[in-house]
């Protein structure tokens, strides 16, 4: 509970500190500015400035989201506990995807749903399939299919992520997003910035599980010797 005092207070004290920046009334020096601003969007929703939950902030991926990348490199999953946790890795990431969305063009709820739904179906099925093909790869030494069996969520997380962002963020690139001026001023609508910032979202989801669900199973081998 202290913690939670400290923090949101520290908080208060950034968003204070660049208010005042903004008013030509602070004397901070420029470390503490962009110190300031680090930690006030690392905690808030850059357009509606919303406080953003800790699991669902990008600063807390790793922290939060080893939990479900350690079920998805369990060895020899059964069907309903590789089912389980694509689901929960998923959910996780539309999460954190909803968190962080662009809110300067509101969209209806059924397009968070629908893109969640298309990426668990997307993750479940990949991943289900190839689990499917090693299983009846017989032709395979069990060890072999045990070690090419970890690298299953990989692709599976990574094209069901991009999916579930292409998907939730669609209307965006139909409608466009708001352009500020470097005060923050809106100047416009652009369908070409929404296609960047899109595209731009779209490749870091399919690569941020990379280090997560890569190293492991290259390095398990090794230390099980």
């Amino acid at each position: 509970m202290a913690e939670h005092v400290l923090v949101k207070k520290r908080l208060h004290e950034c968003v204070q500190l660049l208010q005042d920046y903004q008013k030509g009334v602070s004397k901070a020096s420029d470390k503490e500015l962009w110190r300031a601003q680090k930690i006030k969007q690392a905690i808030l929703h850059p357009d509606t400035n919303e406080k953003v939950l800790p699991p669902f902030r990008m600063s807390g991926f790793v922290p939060f989201g080893w939990i479900t990348v350690t079920g998805m490199l369990l060895p020899n999953p059964s069907w309903p506990t590789l089912l389980f946790w694509q689901w929960m890795n998923q959910s996780h990431n539309a999460c954190v995807n909803y968190a962080n969305r662009n809110a300067t063009q509101p969209q209806p709820l059924s397009t968070y749903l629908g893109a969640y739904g298309a990426a668990v179906t997307a993750a479940c099925s990949i991943s289900a399939g190839l689990t499917y093909m090693i299983k009846k790869s017989t032709g395979l030494p069990a060890t072999t299919r045990l070690i090419v069996q970890r690298f299953v969520p990989l692709p599976a997380t990574s094209l069901a992520s991009s999916l579930n962002c292409i998907c939730m963020r669609w209307n965006e690139l139909r409608t466009g997003i708001e352009v500020y001026e470097k005060g923050g001023k809106v100047v416009g609508v652009s369908k070409q910035a929404a296609k960047q910032a899109v595209s731009d979202t779209t490749l870091v989801r399919a690569f941020l599980p990379v280090p997560l669900l890569l190293l492991p199973p290259c390095i398990m081998p090794f230390l099980e010797r």
